[in-house]
């Protein structure tokens, strides 16, 4: 069942023909177009040489496939189940070579949660996708500067491109008059994902039992405490 997993099941090549389709309708027609997911190296190349073009296209990754590999995943680990797959290490590379360079404009966590039970039984049968809001971040923060990047880096990448890409023109950045969405971080200071002690109902973390930087010492929404006022069964109050 580990195939599901693997670069086998949805070959590198056939997400790479993808979007080399998508992107000759660019250049046929001019249409802003944003890509999903990239997982693959290949892919990462068909972009960089579109936005080489001066195609109007952008394109993001997510934090499973730049810190997780399909060769150091356990058989039916349901919690990392998702599509595109997880795939190995030689992709995991190019992607990281992808956003210093600018081909990759951001970082999503493409927070996909489910109950135990939806991501129970085997990989042909549970639910796909990754539950990684709470650890995301961190994940990508602590990949970067095992390569020599920065928090600064990551910032862009997650928050500054995103918001960006977006339209969220009053938030992104540490600006006078944008929204202040802040957060206090240690990022040296490191920690041990335990998946039953984050916020989430569902204890399920594709990072469980990884050791990673970046301890939050606070966390502001528009300017307030994010824990200020939260009401049983909702972690924050949204202005």
């Amino acid at each position: 069942m580990r195939t599901l997993l693997n670069a086998a099941s949805r070959p590198a090549e056939c997400e790479a023909n993808a979007v080399r389709k998508i992107v000759r309708l660019v250049a046929r027609t001019g249409c802003r177009t944003h890509i999903l997911h990239v997982s693959s190296g290949l892919s990462a190349d068909v972009l960089r040489r579109a936005k080489a073009e001066g195609l109007p296209v952008s394109a993001e990754t997510c934090p499973h496939y730049l810190t997780l590999d399909c060769d150091h995943i356990p058989d039916n680990a349901t919690a990392v189940k998702c599509c595109p797959p997880i795939r190995d290490l030689h992709e995991q590379d190019a992607l990281w070579a992808g956003l210093a360079d600018g081909t990759l404009d951001g970082v999503v966590t493409d927070h996909s949660p489910a109950s135990a039970d939806m991501k129970a039984g085997t990989l042909a049968t549970a639910w796909g996708g990754v539950s990684s809001l709470q650890v995301g971040f961190r994940a990508v923060l602590t990949g970067a500067m095992r390569r020599g990047l920065s928090l600064a880096d990551v910032v862009r990448w997650m928050s500054c491109n995103t918001a960006r890409l977006v339209g969220l023109d009053d938030r992104g950045d540490i600006t006078p008059v944008l929204r202040a969405d802040l957060a206090i971080i240690r990022p040296y200071e490191r920690f041990v994902v335990d998946a039953t002690a984050l916020e989430s109902r569902n204890p399920i973390c594709a990072c469980d039992g990884m050791t990673l930087n970046g301890v939050v010492t606070r966390t502001f929404v528009a300017g307030r405490d994010a824990l200020s006022g939260v009401r049983e069964g909702n972690l924050i109050v949204r202005p």
